[in-house]
């Protein structure tokens, strides 16, 4: 009787200590596995963190594919569209109906500011521009992959309105500016290639930020900065190259007019970036007609 009445307690002990390390072992495990799961992620968007994915469509794929990536890789656009669209035959046509809807203030917040450009060449436009009026970014699928033939692009709107963003695309061959920002939103360029059009890139009344801009082979000036604009270079992928082969003498590869300036965020410098350009030369002079190029600190 002594001896069962000392083993209950003693089995009983037993159980529950049983029981709290099994617990505890399974509490330990969840902990580990979620601390090294937090690991994972933070490792994750380290890596990626040396890499330059700024194209959205580059990651939209990859957060579906698993939790780790869903969790590790920024939040994709809300809204967004491509081209080649089954129900527009031109570029134009889809940019058209976007800002048609934008304007429409029912719809206005269901409109897709981003747009993918497919791989391939396209053309873009009935014209010799396609006109973007309305905020938005346009991405492509790499510079060299994605290329509108025969137009090249014009960036019109208020100014107040918003800005608007170009990436990994390619303009060649347009009869005039491969890029012309009139008068109203500032542009940002990242990885845009302008090939053999009648002139490179065109800053008038509006700002251009350019990182790994490329100009080659154009028949006018490379990059022109004309009625207090700032064209802002940066990026060792630069190169502003054999332009000027109409030989005109009033074409540069770096034109700023007397009231505006081209930027080379260092260590970029006008002799790294413009050569083997004809016409006028690779840069303007110290005419009272031309403006200032000038390196500065990024």
């Amino acid at each position: 009787m002594s001896t069962g009445e000392t083993k209950e307690p003693t089995t009983a002990t037993t159980t529950l200590d049983m029981d709290g390390r099994e617990r505890h072992d399974e509490l330990s495990l969840f902990t580990l596995r979620l601390v090294s799961h937090h690991k994972r992620v933070s490792l994750l968007r380290r890596i990626l963190s040396f890499h330059k994915i700024r194209n959205p469509k580059h990651y939209i794929g990859l957060r579906s594919s698993s939790k780790l990536f869903h969790r590790a890789l920024p939040q994709p656009p809300p809204l967004w569209t491509s081209f080649p669209c089954s129900n527009h035959a031109t570029l134009q046509s889809l940019v058209n109906r976007l800002e048609e809807l934008r304007g429409d203030e029912e719809s206005s917040g269901n409109v897709p500011s981003v747009l993918f450009i497919e791989e391939g060449e396209h053309d873009g436009a009935e014209g010799g521009y396609v006109e973007v009026k309305k905020p938005l970014s346009m991405y492509g699928a790499g510079c060299g992959k994605t290329t509108l033939v025969g137009v090249g692009l014009k960036i019109n709107g208020n100014k107040s309105d918003g800005i608007v963003e170009i990436e990994d695309l390619t303009i060649k061959g347009g009869e005039s500016y491969g890029l012309w920002a009139a008068y109203g939103m500032n542009v940002i360029l990242r990885g845009f290639m302008v090939v053999e059009c009648g002139n490179g890139v065109y800053a008038a009344g509006a700002d251009i930020t350019c990182n790994d801009l490329q100009v080659v082979g154009c028949g006018g000036s490379g990059v022109y900065a004309d009625e207090n604009a700032t064209v802002t270079l940066s990026g060792q992928g630069t190169s502003i190259q054999r332009n000027g082969t109409k030989e005109r003498w009033n074409d540069y590869a770096l034109y700023p007019s007397s009231t505006s300036k081209i930027l080379l965020v260092a260590p970029l410098t006008k002799e790294q970036i413009s050569t083997d350009n004809g016409g006028g030369g690779n840069w303007t002079g110290d005419k009272s007609y031309h403006g200032i190029i000038e390196q500065v600190s990024k």
